[in-house]
C-alpha cells in the first residue's frame, strides 16, 4: 500500500527553451506529517542504505518531537488539545487520491496475477510429470508385479518366483526400485549384480538426447528383463552348484570358487560354467539347454520329475561332441562322393542326432525301376545306428540268391568303422540299381554285396566290382571290370580292369554297353 500523494503542481511560465518554472510552495504542518506518513514504503522495494539512515534519523526527530507534546499535556492539566478537523479537499486532490489509490490497486493486482501465473505454470509441470511417471508405471504393471512402499512415495517391482526349486533362499536382487527424474521419466534403479548372465565354455579353449514417454517405458521393460533373466540364471547357476555334488555317472567336480563351477566329462571334455556381466560373449546353444532343464523340471514342475539334471545336462553335452565327430565323418564323406547328398533331421530329443545320406539314381531308358536310396544314420548318446535299403542279407548272399533280399538292414557300429560300413552300404545301393536297370532290359544279372555279375555264352563270368576305401581322397569308391573262367572259377591279374571313380551316368553308360557285349 502506498499512500504518497500526487503533488499539484501549478506552472507560473515556459521559457524559450522549453524550461517549465513552478512557484515555491509553502507546505503547511498537516501537510508535512501526511508528507512522513507517505514516505512510509509497504512495497517490496529495497531502499538504498544512506536513504534508509536519513529517514530513520528524521523519524527520531519527529518521535521526540510527539514525546515531548505528550509530556507537556499530561504535566499541565490545563493544557488541553483541541478537536482538530480535516480540512476539506479540493475536487482535483480527491481525483489525485482516487487515481493515486486506482494506481496502487493495479499495481498489487498485477503482482497477484503473475504470482497466480507462476504458481499455475509450476502446478501444471508437476501434474504433466506425475501424470507421465504414473502413465508409465500402468503400463510397466501390465507385465510387472508393482508395489508401493510403505511410508513413502516410491514404488518396487518384485521380479521374485513362487515356483523356485528351494524358495526359502530368494535372490537378493528380486526388488527392483522404480523412481522418476526431475522430467518425470521412469527410473529403474538397478540393484548390484542385477547385469550377470551365465557363461558356458570349454576348458582351455581362446576367447543423451531427450526421449519420449515411449520408448522411456521400453527402456524401463529392457531394464527390468534384464534384471528377470540375471535371477533366472542365478537359479540356474546355483540348481548345477547343488547337483554337482550328487552322483552323476561321467561327472567330476574338478574346480570351484564363487561364481565359477568346472566339470570334467568322461576323458576328453572338461567344461566351465560362471556367471559373467552380460556383456561379455558366451556360446549359446548350451546356456539355453541349461536353462530349459531347470524350466521343464523346476520350474513347470512336471509330474515325472527325474533326479540328475546336471548328469543328464552332461550326457547330452557328450552326445554333442560325440554326434559332432559323427557328422565331421558324414561330411568327409560326401564332400568325396559326388552323387552322395547330406540330410540332417530333427529329432526332439537332446541325446539323439539323425541324419541321412540321399543319393538320387539317373531316370533309366524305360522310366521304371527306383529313382533314390536313403541311409539313415542315428546317434543315441554315443551308439551309432546306421539303417539302409538296398543291400541283401547275410542268408542270401551265402546262398547265392538275389531275390531274398532285406529291404532294410538295421546295426550298430563304432565311431572308427562308420566310413567303411556307409560306403559299403551305398556301394551296394548303386550295384542294386545296376541290377535292377540290367533287369529291366532282360540281362541274365545277379548280384552279391559289391558286385554285379553277367553270365557270358562261353560260360565266362564278367563282373562289375566295387571297391570302397575311406582314405581314397579321389572318390572313396572305384570301380573294377573282373572277368572269372568258368570252368576254374578264378580271376587271374590280366582278366581285371580298372575303370575308376565313376559316375553315376558313366556307370549307366557302362552297363548300356555290357547289355549290348553280352547281347
Amino acid at each position: 500500500i502506498s499512500l504518497d500523494k500526487l503533488p499539484i503542481k501549478r506552472l507560473e511560465s515556459i521559457e524559450e527553451n522549453g524550461f517549465e518554472r513552478y512557484p515555491p510552495t509553502e507546505i503547511s504542518e498537516d501537510e508535512k506529517r501526511l508528507a512522513l506518513i507517505r514516505r512510509i514504503d509497504f512495497t517490496q522495494t529495497v531502499w538504498p542504505w544512506q536513504s534508509v539512515v536519513e529517514n530513520l534519523q528524521q523519524a527520531h526527530q519527529e518521535l521526540s518531537v510527539i514525546m515531548d507534546l505528550i509530556n507537556t499535556v499530561e504535566a499541565n492539566d490545563a493544557v488541553t488539545v483541541a478537536g482538530m478537523i480535516k480540512p476539506k479537499q479540493l475536487p482535483n486532490e480527491v481525483l489525485a487520491d482516487l487515481s493515486i489509490s486506482a494506481a496502487t490497486k493495479l499495481q498489487c493486482f498485477r503482482h497477484l496475477g503473475k504470482y497466480f501465473k507462476q504458481s499455475a505454470k509450476a502446478l501444471e509441470q508437476q501434474v504433466a510429470r506425475e501424470a507421465r511417471f504414473y502413465g508409465a508405471l500402468i503400463r510397466l504393471q501390465q507385465n510387472w508385479k508393482v508395489k508401493r512402499q510403505r511410508g513413502s512415495e516410491g514404488f518396487t517391482i518384485d521380479l521374485s518366483d513362487n515356483s523356485l526349486l528351494d524358495p526359502t533362499h530368494p535372490s537378493s536382487i528380486s526388488t527392483v526400485r522404480v523412481d522418476h527424474d526431475s522430467a518425470g521419466m521412469l527410473a529403474v534403479q538397478r540393484p548390484p549384480k542385477s547385469c550377470r548372465s551365465i557363461c558356458f565354455g570349454f576348458q582351455s579353449e581362446a576367447k543423451k538426447e531427450g526421449i519420449g514417454d515411449n520408448r522411456c517405458v521400453k527402456e524401463s521393460h529392457s531394464v527390468l528383463r534384464e534384471i528377470h533373466r540375471a535371477i533366472f540364471e542365478e537359479q540356474v547357476f546355483d540348481l548345477v552348484n547343488r547337483e554337482a555334488f550328487h552322483p552323476s555317472p561321467g561327472v567330476v567336480v574338478t574346480g570351484i570358487r564363487e561364481n565359477f563351477l568346472q566339470l570334467g566329462i568322461g576323458e576328453e571334455a572338461s567344461v566351465f560354467l560362471c556367471l559373467v556381466p552380460s556383456g561379455q560373449p558366451n556360446p549359446i546353444s548350451c546356456e539355453i539347454y541349461l536353462q530349459q532343464i531347470l524350466l521343464e523340471n523346476v520350474f513347470l514342475k512336471a509330474k515325472e520329475r527325474g533326479s540328475g539334471l546336471l548328469g543328464h545336462f552332461c550326457m547330452t553335452l557328450a552326445h554333442r561332441i560325440f554326434s559332432n565327430k559323427v557328422l565331421a565323418e558324414l561330411e568327409n564323406l560326401v564332400n568325396r562322393i559326388p552323387y552322395l547328398h547330406l540330410l540332417s533331421h530333427p529329432t526332439w530329443h537332446s541325446r539323439t542326432s539323425s541324419w541321412s545320406l540321399f543319393m538320387k539314381v539317373p531316370q533309366s531308358i524305360l522310366h521304371t525301376g527306383r529313382s533314390q536310396f536313403h541311409t539313415k544314420v542315428v546317434v543315441n548318446d554315443e551308439c551309432i545306428n546306421v539303417g539302409g535299403e538296398g543291400s541283401p542279407n547275410v542268408v542270401s548272399v551265402f546262398r547265392g540268391s538275389s531275390v531274398d533280399d532285406c529291404l532294410i538292414n538295421c546295426y550298430d557300429c563304432d565311431l572308427a568303422d562308420i566310413p567303411v560300413i556307409l560306403l559299403q552300404q551305398v556301394a551296394s545301393q548303386v550295384i542294386r540299381w545296376l541290377h535292377e536297370e540290367a533287369l529291366v532290359v532282360g540281362m541274365k544279372a545277379s548280384r552279391d554285396f559289391l558286385c554285379l555279375s553277367f553270365e557270358l555264352e562261353q560260360g565266362d563270368t564278367l563282373g562289375l566290382v566295387a571297391h570302397v576305401d575311406p582314405d581314397d581322397v579321389q572318390g572313396c569308391i572305384s570301380w573294377w571290370m573282373v572277368m572269372e573262367d568258368g570252368e576254374e572259377g578264378k580271376v587271374h591279374s590280366d582278366n581285371r580292369r580298372f575303370l575308376g571313380h565313376l559316375s553315376l551316368e558313366a556307370l549307366y553308360s557302362t552297363l548300356m554297353d555290357l547289355v549290348s557285349l553280352c547281347s
